[in-house]
């Protein structure tokens, strides 16, 4: 099969669930990982023939794809500030508005400071600031096994230095008092669960039925319950004048800035970002 009629066809197969161009990205992207054949092909070198060997993978990815299962999940990766961080089920998947959140942290730290990152996940925020920061102590914070599993192969794979820990980030900080030093961390970021179960509809099928709903669903009678977790964990384990920084769901940075203001955190500020949507707040202790 030629690399025209391999992307023709399977583009036709995802229009159901993607729109052209999309589908044509994804498709490019599978020949282009496994079959190391670049995306121009479709136009420089159409009838470059696929190679038969590997040809079980792509139709394997391609199924996949019909499905609705996440190219990352496929392929096991994803990108991330220009970082590869690895992902599978059960992890979720790096968003691009995370990675503005990331950079805007980088503009504001120093090399040397200390710095957690509640929610870990994969550790693609953790991993990514250690990155930068070689001579900062970073540490990632996550409930679930499986996600500190994924985070600390990254951790590996990116040599960085992130010392990852298993807690439950509801429950009162001073438990963990034996792993975090109190009162010596200079950042507290976080990419929390945020999108109210009354979302639900606003969100793509794919995302829906493979990524795991406690990494982005909360209740509708209590959205802000990981940001009350996050201004306790700062009370905590924040230096004076420490900050912290978080993503937040566009439709509810007022009710953010009044929480962290209510726990006692100064100059409040919430960030818009590419898509004018407001996503990131940062406040100080």
């Amino acid at each position: 099969m030629t690399v025209k009629m391999y992307v023709d066809l399977e583009v036709e197969r995802l229009i159901p669930l993607y729109s052209k161009d999309e589908a044509k990205a994804l498709v490019t992207i599978v020949l282009e990982d496994l079959c190391n054949i670049p995306a121009h092909c479709y136009y420089s070198d159409p009838d470059r023939l696929l190679p038969v060997e590997q040809l079980p993978y792509v139709q394997r990815a391609s199924l996949d794809l019909q499905r609705g299962r996440p190219i990352q999940y496929i392929l096991g990766k994803a990108f991330f500030d220009g970082l590869e961080i690895q992902v599978r089920e059960g992890v979720l998947i790096p968003r691009p508005e995370t990675q503005e959140l990331v950079r805007w942290a980088k503009q504001l730290l120093l090399d040397g400071n200390q710095i957690m990152d509640l929610c870990t996940g994969s550790g693609a925020i953790a991993i990514a600031l250690s990155k930068v920061f070689p001579q900062s102590k970073v540490y990632g914070v996550d409930l679930y096994k499986d996600a500190l599993d994924v985070g600390i192969e990254n951790n590996r794979l990116n040599h960085t230095d992130v010392h990852f820990i298993q807690a439950d980030i509801l429950q009162d900080p001073n438990l963990y008092r034996s792993a975090l030093l109190p009162h010596s961390f200079d950042l507290i970021i976080s990419n929390p669960p945020y999108v109210r179960m009354g979302e639900k509809g606003q969100m793509r099928t794919n995302v829906l039925e493979w990524e795991p709903h406690h990494a982005l669903f909360v209740p509708d009678d209590d959205p802000l319950l990981f940001y009350r977790a996050l201004g306790r964990w700062g009370k905590a384990f924040l230096k004076e004048g420490g900050r912290v920084m978080a993503e937040i769901n566009k439709e509810m940075g007022d009710e953010v800035t009044a929480l962290l203001v209510g726990h006692g955190y100064k100059s409040v500020q919430v960030v818009k970002d590419l898509n004018g949507n407001e996503r990131m707040v940062s406040a100080f202790l």
